[in-house]
């Protein structure tokens, strides 16, 4: 476990000290106390760690943006030699699903109705099959590496699937999307950028021959939808398909979104019933309870911890005045620690009422297009994992429960799981 965040004033905070990396909640409390807005001078940016601050901005988009002016700030791929790969070799790292309205709104329209909770629905079956078939591969083992073999290939499975991408290529999907997150960890080297952008570039060719194949023989998925979709120019007033380009950076932003998070949050889910073995036995007493049981682990762990927002113009957030072209740093992982808000936020409750009111997938037209998918994912593993092992504990000696390093996300780099099997396969269910 943690050894705990060692400072005791906010101006000793740097988001980019691994220390605070694993101690992310210990720092935002510091940070809370000290100012609404506060400005960190390690990383030139404010911020935001209270709830209400937050849900003020993410529910104001033209004020506060993301997007190309992010970019020219704060550049994702730092450097220029990095960032010419994609020119020599791919097509522009563009990620359609995170533009500014009004092009935000038409590229949202193209995906969102493939991922309702309806069109989830329909895929509940081999949601469930694949659930089962990931147990029913360790069931007879004592102990299990829970990311290696669930928490990791689960996501993965069903959202190859639902963007058309065949099972066998998981291996090297995985592989792509690990590189595609990682500048997000910031401070890479000339050498891990380049090997990251590499990967993606990879993943940009894989997609684009997919796209080809699915031109001559469409499928029932994602790609082949975007395929033969129109979106309103908003330059022009007129309709035209996709680009290439854009065609890609949303598939790449779903494909990745589609798994990580996923991931993230069923291992950070194990990791909480470990610390809290109360939950786990009401839990055990009432499977009813599952869906807030989802909601609190995506509140207190919060896979995603933060993002940027521009400041379009000049402005005042509780009482602080922020210059317009100022940076944001939200960290949605301390909003939703926010005593205000989640009274006792470190403590899971399955009876919190305003459980699903977190900031884990975002608020307003920017929240995450595949939260509903996740949700209802990580509530059919839990059911079924529930169904058929009991006793789950973690294996002596093999946890010890650090994370990524990384400004951005809450993730485990391995969790062992032991447990007694107490129940068979239920594909039928």
């Amino acid at each position: 476990m943690s050894d705990g965040c060692p400072y005791k004033h906010a101006s000793e905070i740097d988001f980019m000290d691994p220390v605070v990396q694993q101690n992310w909640f210990e720092a935002y409390d510091l940070i809370r106390e000290a100012s609404p807005a506060y400005f960190m001078e390690q990383i030139g940016m404010y911020v935001l760690t209270r709830y209400d601050d937050i849900e003020y901005v993410l529910r104001r988009p033209l004020e506060f943006t993301s997007g190309a002016d992010i970019q020219d700030t704060e550049p994702l791929i730092k450097f220029d030699a990095a960032r010419a790969l994609y020119e020599k070799k791919g097509w522009t790292r563009f990620t359609p699903l995170g533009e500014n309205p009004p092009q935000h709104a038409h590229y949202r329209a193209m995906v969102d109705p493939a991922l309702t909770a309806s069109c989830i629905r329909e895929k509940e079956g081999f949601i469930k099959n694949t659930i089962n078939e990931l147990v029913d591969s360790w069931i007879d083992d004592p102990s299990v590496p829970f990311i290696e073999r669930f928490a990791e290939p689960l996501p993965m499975i069903v959202i190859a699937e639902l963007l058309g991408f065949p099972k066998m290529d998981l291996p090297l999907l995985k592989v792509w999307s690990t590189a595609w997150v990682l500048p997000f960890s910031r401070g890479l080297s000339l050498e891990q950028e380049m090997d990251a952008v590499e990967k993606h570039i990879e993943l940009q060719h894989y997609i684009f021959d997919t796209m080809k194949k699915k031109r001559k023989t469409p499928g029932n998925d994602i790609i082949t939808r975007l395929l033969n979709i129109q979106i309103e120019d908003t330059s022009t007033g007129k309709s035209r398909p996709l680009t290439d380009t854009e065609i890609i950076g949303i598939t790449d932003h779903l494909l990745i979104g589609g798994n990580e998070t996923t991931t993230f949050a069923l291992s950070n889910g194990l990791w909480l019933l470990f610390r809290n073995p109360e939950t786990y036995e009401k839990l055990q007493e009432d499977p009813s309870r599952v869906k807030n049981f989802v909601e609190e682990v995506l509140r207190i762990e919060s896979p995603t911890q933060g993002l940027y927002r521009f400041v379009s113009k000049d402005c005042e957030l509780s009482g602080v005045k922020i210059p317009a072209g100022a940076t944001l740093s939200i960290r949605y992982g301390a909003g939703n620690h926010d005593p205000r808000r989640f009274p006792d936020p470190t403590t899971p409750k399955l009876d919190r009422k305003n459980a699903g009111r977190h900031l884990a997938f975002g608020l307003g037209e920017k929240v995450c297009p595949g939260a509903t998918l996740s949700r209802m994912e990580q509530k059919w593993a839990w059911e079924i994992l529930l169904s058929r092992i009991s006793g789950i504990r973690p294996v002596p000696g093999k946890n010890d429960y650090k994370h990524r390093t990384g400004m951005w996300v809450r993730a485990l780099e391995e969790i062992y799981l032991s447990f007694d099997k107490t129940g068979s396969s239920t594909n039928a269910q």
